[in-house]
């Protein structure tokens, strides 16, 4: 899925979904935002994103990942310049948003819901 900025969220797998830059039609740079973005929202300025930590599946023998909800992450990246803060708890998140006046009209949405 494209964002502004020539940024895209890449989905490689279930559970390998990041933001990277992207650099043509098929190849991306590196991830500014790490696996597993969950969700995401974007003004002119500003792209941010929920991101879940992964950890190993107990249930998989092959060092198989899961998403860990308890390890969620907030991220804000600006557009014009690509400095990238996070990651971020949700207080700290709340608080920066307010500092860099994102308007409370940008609200995080689920990736699945957003395509």
């Amino acid at each position: 899925m494209d964002l502004p900025g020539g940024y895209s969220v890449i989905r490689t797998s279930a559970h390998q979904v990041k933001i990277a830059p992207k650099e043509s039609d098929s190849s991306w740079g590196t991830d500014v935002i790490p696996t597993k973005v969950t969700e995401v929202a974007w003004d002119g300025n500003y792209i941010i994103a929920k991101q879940l930590g992964l950890k190993e599946d107990e249930d998989s023998s092959n060092g198989y990942q899961i998403p860990d909800e308890e390890k969620v992450n907030f991220w804000i990246l600006e557009i014009k310049t690509g400095k990238v803060t996070g990651p971020l708890d949700d207080e700290s998140f709340i608080a920066k948003k307010a500092e860099l006046e994102i308007s409370k009209d940008v609200v995080l949405q689920e990736i699945d819901d957003i395509r």
